[in-house]
């Protein structure tokens, strides 16, 4: 039997295994198979870079989450010299591109990882549109990324923003996402109203990483300790983060998640190790533990120096 004899729906479950570039490839045969190929593209991880070096270090520090699906190869693109002058140009560039490649591919995509500044509203309210996204990572730390006009300390943390509305409530009342199974955030400024309304309208979600999301506080524990999720979160990675009222007092909810397998509280600096360790061997049981300091230094500290004399 022939490929263009199946039924369509296996024909798009085929395609969905190919690698981008082979499915990419596929879609230029002729018009029913781009067609075909739009509807079958359900995996993309894709960046946005003003330099190949950047472009290089940010590949390879991805952060941990990863598909075995092979089209969950990270895909760099650079924005052209002239749209790299400042912060705010390239914030833009990078979320007009995403946007204009997202617009395709709405219905399709199911696995999603963005890395890009900063998100701005457009994009975001695009992102709510997504109806079928199982997993969603926005990567929005670079601390390694250099720019002239670059503040120092634009990449220590994220202010709160309005923008994450886009992902969290629809004014019509109709659910944003919906079918979330992970969600994965990197230096975001999300509330924690914010993010709790996310993980109300998504009861799948297992998985949940957020990484240096300073605006976070003791509330999102105590709400996550009685949501929808609590008994049914498998893995929880909540690092990086030395905001007050982040200490041990979060501790005492970690009890009510009752199926996690895997919780990090890596860099919070304002929890002790020794708690840690002695409330998973006498209350919680959790099968993977990563501390919030490392063992070599007190302070979380790996006593890396980094020196960078174009950095001033």
């Amino acid at each position: 039997m022939s490929f263009s004899a199946l039924p369509s729906e296996l024909q798009r479950e085929c395609l969905s295994y190919l690698p981008l570039t082979s499915l990419l490839t596929f879609s230029l045969t002729s018009h029913a198979s781009y067609v075909l190929a739009l509807s079958a593209l359900t995996t993309l991880h894709i960046g946005i870079y003003h330099t190949r070096v950047s472009a290089l270090i940010s590949s390879m520090s991805l952060s941990e989450i990863s598909s075995t699906h092979p089209q969950s190869a990270h895909i760099p693109l650079l924005l052209p010299k002239r749209e790299t002058k400042d912060k705010h140009t390239i914030i833009r560039r990078q979320n007009v591109r995403i946007a204009a490649i997202l617009s395709t591919y709405l219905a399709s995509l199911r696995d999603l990882e963005l890395s890009i500044w900063d998100l701005e509203q457009p994009l975001a309210a695009l992102l709510g549109r997504m109806q079928n996204l199982k997993h969603l990572s926005l990567r929005l730390d670079h601390p390694h990324t250099r720019h002239a006009r670059l503040e120092r300390h634009f990449w220590s943390s994220a202010a709160p923003s309005t923008v994450w509305n886009e992902l969290a409530t629809r004014a019509d009342g109709t659910k944003v996402f919906g079918r979330l199974e992970s969600l994965n955030l990197e230096r975001s400024g999300i509330t924690d109203f914010q993010l709790s309304r996310i993980i109300e309208q998504n009861p799948r979600l297992r998985e949940i990483r957020l990484q240096k999301c300073l605006t976070l506080t003791e509330e999102f524990w105590e709400y996550l300790a009685c949501s929808r999720v609590a008994t049914s979160l498998e893995r929880l990675a909540f690092t990086r983060s030395g905001a007050p009222g982040i200490d041990d007092g979060v501790l005492d909810y970690v009890g009510a998640l009752k199926g996690l397998k895997y919780l990090s509280l890596h860099q919070c600096h304002n929890i002790d190790n020794e708690l840690v360790r002695k409330r998973n061997e006498t209350e919680w049981g959790i099968a993977e533990v990563v501390l919030p300091h490392s063992l070599d230094s007190p302070s979380g500290d790996n006593g890396c120096i980094e020196v960078d004399p174009q950095w001033k």
